[in-house]
């Protein structure tokens, strides 16, 4: 499979089986890497990168980022409930955020296969590292690799040496009740229908992102016009009515706030079930937004899903809902 990575301006796909990455940074420059799944990208996630980020200008490395995809959860459990607290295209934007964006390849996606479960440790740090380039490898305490998990980072600086391969542990990050910061917090907290302590942990607000659908125009006949979006392998948050701010991604990846809004994430019992959508309502605007990659940020959880006897029923509780998030969101300001 020589040479079948895939390469953008920050981004790398690579599969074990692949060449070095020789033409993503010099002969005699290599990587120090953050590395880890990352989900979400949270304030744990962003100590670890920072770690790398320092090292590499301290040693003249470049900084880069090492992930995984599919997840290895997702790979190992196929049938399980969505989980990913970001997609791969916001997942992508957030590191490169953190890691900058100017340079060689920074952010590399190593596929979670076969061949990855099966590679053991040893194999993981001379094979798969060396063809990465990594000089100084950077990842949480409790980071484990190789086939059952055989691996951790001492062992790295053990057979390392032989390669030019040097890890650092990075201190898991903790919050004011030293509880640790993890992914799956932030999944218990939306869960919960907190999107507040998940912003607490993830350093920002949790995001539905995705592209607009067309949908039934039912909204827009009652007076209600909604931006829809299927969560597809997003973590399901606690169904019900948010406030929210809105977010617009552009064909260059850039982003433009444009407004807040009133969401309502769930199966819409009232009416015909399309499955778990995110169904946004924009104040005070009236865009067409069909295909457009949004970020639709949850602010605060108004209430819980419910189903109405009828549309009547349905449009007074929006109108509610809508002050209620207006004045909830009185404070956001956004550029035109």
């Amino acid at each position: 499979m020589a040479n079948q990575y895939k390469k953008t301006e920050n981004v790398v796909d690579w599969v074990v089986g692949d060449s070095p990455l020789v033409d993503a940074v010099s002969a005699d420059r290599g990587l120090a890497a953050a590395i880890g799944n990352f989900d979400g990208v949270h304030l744990g996630h962003k100590k670890v990168v920072d770690a790398a980020k320092n090292a590499a200008s301290f040693e003249g490395l470049t900084p880069s980022v090492i992930t995984f995809d599919p997840h290895p959860r997702e790979f190992f459990r196929q049938d399980e409930a969505p989980f990913h607290l970001s997609d791969r295209q916001e997942k992508d934007r957030l590191l490169s955020d953190l890691v900058g964006q100017s340079g060689p390849a920074r952010i590399i996606h190593v596929r979670f296969d076969d061949a990855l479960r099966t590679t053991d440790a040893n194999d993981f740090i001379t094979n798969v590292l060396v063809s990465l380039r990594v000089r100084h490898l950077f990842a949480g305490t409790d980071f484990a690799f190789g086939k059952g998990r055989g691996g951790d980072l001492q062992m790295i600086n053990e057979v390392g040496k032989g390669v030019g391969i040097s890890a650092t542990a990075v201190p898991l990050l903790v919050d004011e009740n030293s509880a640790v910061i993890s992914s799956s917090r932030i999944r218990a907290a939306l869960q919960a229908g907190d999107p507040k302590a998940a912003a607490s942990m993830l350093g920002r607000d949790w995001a539905v992102t995705g592209t607009v659908i067309k949908g039934d125009a039912r909204g827009r006949s009652i007076g209600f016009p909604t931006a829809n979006i299927a969560l597809g392998p997003l973590q399901r948050p606690a169904f019900g009515v948010y406030a929210v701010e809105v977010d617009v991604v552009d064909k260059q990846g850039r982003v433009q706030k444009i407004g807040n809004g009133v969401t309502n994430i769930g199966i819409r019992p009232t009416v015909k079930d399309r499955g778990v959508l995110c169904e946004t309502h924009l104040f005070d605007c009236d865009i067409n937004l069909y295909d457009k990659r949004l970020i639709v940020r949850l602010k605060a959880f108004l209430r819980p899903e419910q189903k109405f006897s009828g549309i009547d029923e349905l449009i007074s509780q929006i109108t509610l809902d809508a002050e209620a998030a207006r004045q909830i969101l009185l404070s956001f300001a956004f550029d035109d």
